[in-house]
């Protein structure tokens, strides 16, 4: 109805438009008459006529040129105010008028044809390049689908619902029993489906992709059009730009997965690698030393039974490290991992990592060097002694047979800043990120000295826990400089540790 009347609407415009054109031109002659011939007359009857050929259809110019014609021999060529066609010249210059409002007509309505198809042309193009835009930014599937819908209802004016194929094989369900047929149709056939009924119009298209269907959207529009339409065509191109995203996505999740799984390989690879000859030599070790203790206990002197009991113990904590490492990097890179924080002193946390460090190292001196008036920190104070430890292991493996270790705390804005140094030939700049990887060694790590590239693996995922940063460089004079950062307590931890201890 609402279409009945607007069609009403512009044909009605149309004729009033033409009917005041006539009526203009027959006053203008008037004016004109006492001036003019009669050929000025005609043509301003004529450009009349021009004009509203360059507005209107050929019908309506042709029309309203016969009109023109016969009020102007009425108002204008004797006998007036009556029809009457008094020479053949007067014939030719009605044929010609009737000529050139055909003609004029024609080409304008070509040219506003042209017009029309370029404006849809660019406003179509405009339409999939921010389609396109959206699509490519979106990451999810159940996302492309939404941008899908919110540009077609935009473009056209109608409920758009967009199904897609489940991780089952099927596709989602419509709404209405009616659509789930259709969708289904356009799914399964790969097929445009389109059905009028009493409760509307409902225009299915299949989402196509290289090798099967991935789903199908469709559209309820207020008027029906056909595939090959030009909105049919442009219903066509969203749907193909949805596909291409749609495959595009499933893509990169199938080569993430696959990334995924190469380096899930690749790690177990270096684990076994790694672990099955570190786990092997302590064991071997500790097995020779038993086998040699066993029923000659009265034989071996007890200097000699001491330094076998002592190999035993020193292979049994180096096996201990090497689980405790692995079960370290098992919880620290858990998804869910909670840290016990509590409110700590630094002085206390490195201290006891010296003090622990020195029990196993007895060879090496350590100085420390530690700011007054520290703040405390938010932290669980055995896995910064994990760090500590494992840092000062590093320094001693590395920095020679005349080793100069040296630990520093300081604050540094909102944190505490801790620094481990030592003598050694240092670290290439080019692998002072990739040491932080697992079983990663650096090109000077010595051979058989029972590292298997956790160590500072360990010390990044324990740092990044507590929301602080670690990083390797140069040490002033030669050598290799750790350090990290810990964000200070809260100031309420600090005065409930504070009240807690005063009590």
């Amino acid at each position: 109805m609402v279409t009945q009347f607007a069609a009403l609407t512009r044909v009605v415009r149309a004729y009033g438009l033409a009917a005041g054109c006539v009526l203009l031109s027959i006053l203008c002659a008037h004016v004109v008459e006492p001036y003019g011939h009669l050929a000025d007359l005609a043509m301003i009857h004529l450009l009349g006529i021009v004009f509203l050929s360059l507005r209107s259809s050929v019908r309506t110019s042709v029309l309203s040129s016969v009109v023109s014609i016969f009020s102007f021999d009425f108002f204008f060529i004797t006998p007036k105010y009556a029809l009457a066609w008094s020479d053949a010249e007067s014939i030719v210059t009605f044929i010609a008028m009737v000529v050139v409002a055909g003609v004029v007509s024609s080409l304008s309505e070509n040219s506003r044809r042209q017009e029309r198809a370029a404006r849809a042309t660019a406003v179509r193009t405009q339409a999939l390049y921010e389609l396109n835009v959206e699509l490519s930014s979106s990451r999810d599937v159940q996302q492309l689908a939404a941008v899908t819908a919110r540009h077609l209802t935009k473009l056209f004016g109608a409920p758009v619902s967009v199904l897609l194929q489940t991780p089952e094989g099927t596709l989602q369900p419509a709404e209405t029993s009616r659509d789930r047929v259709l969708s289904q149709s356009a799914w399964t056939r790969r097929e445009f489906v389109k059905q009028s009924a009493p409760s509307g119009i409902s225009i299915w298209v299949p989402v196509v992709g290289a090798h099967s269907s991935l789903g199908a959207v469709g559209l309820k529009p207020s008027l029906p059009f056909e595939q090959e339409s030009e909105q049919g065509f442009l219903l066509s191109a969203c749907v193909n730009q949805l596909a291409t995203a749609i495959e595009r996505v499933q893509l990169a999740g199938a080569v993430r997965r696959t990334q995924l799984e190469a380096e899930g390989e690749r790690l177990r690879s270096s684990l076994l690698s790694a672990v099955s000859h570190d786990l092997k030599t302590p064991l071997a070790t500790m097995i020779a030393a038993g086998a040699a203790l066993i029923g000659r206990t009265g034989e071996i002197e007890p200097k000699a039974a001491d330094e076998v009991l002592r190999s035993l113990v020193s292979e049994g904590e180096r096996l201990s490290r090497l689980i405790h490492n692995l079960l370290s990097v098992t919880r620290l890179e858990s998804a869910n991992v909670e840290l016990r924080r509590t409110p700590e002193s630094v002085d206390d946390i490195v201290l006891s990592a010296v003090e622990r460090f020195k029990d196993r190292s007895r060879k090496v001196p350590i100085v420390s060097e530690i700011a007054a008036d520290l703040p405390l920190i938010s932290a669980e104070p055995v896995l910064l002694e994990q760090v500590l430890v494992n840092l000062l292991e590093n320094a001693t493996r590395y920095a020679g047979s005349d080793p100069e270790i040296a630990v520093h705390a300081r604050a540094a804005g909102g944190s505490v800043l801790v620094q481990v140094e030592d003598n050694g030939p240092g670290i290439a700049e080019h692998e002072r990120e990739k040491v932080f990887e697992k079983f990663y060694r650096g090109q000077q790590a010595p051979k058989g000295d029972g590292g298997v590239g956790l160590g500072l693996t360990i010390c990044r995922s324990i740092i990044r826990a507590h929301g602080g940063k670690i990083g390797v460089r140069e040490r002033a004079g030669g050598g290799t400089l750790v350090e990290f950062t810990v964000p200070f307590a809260a100031a309420r931890e600090q005065l409930s540790r504070e009240a807690s201890l005063d009590s």
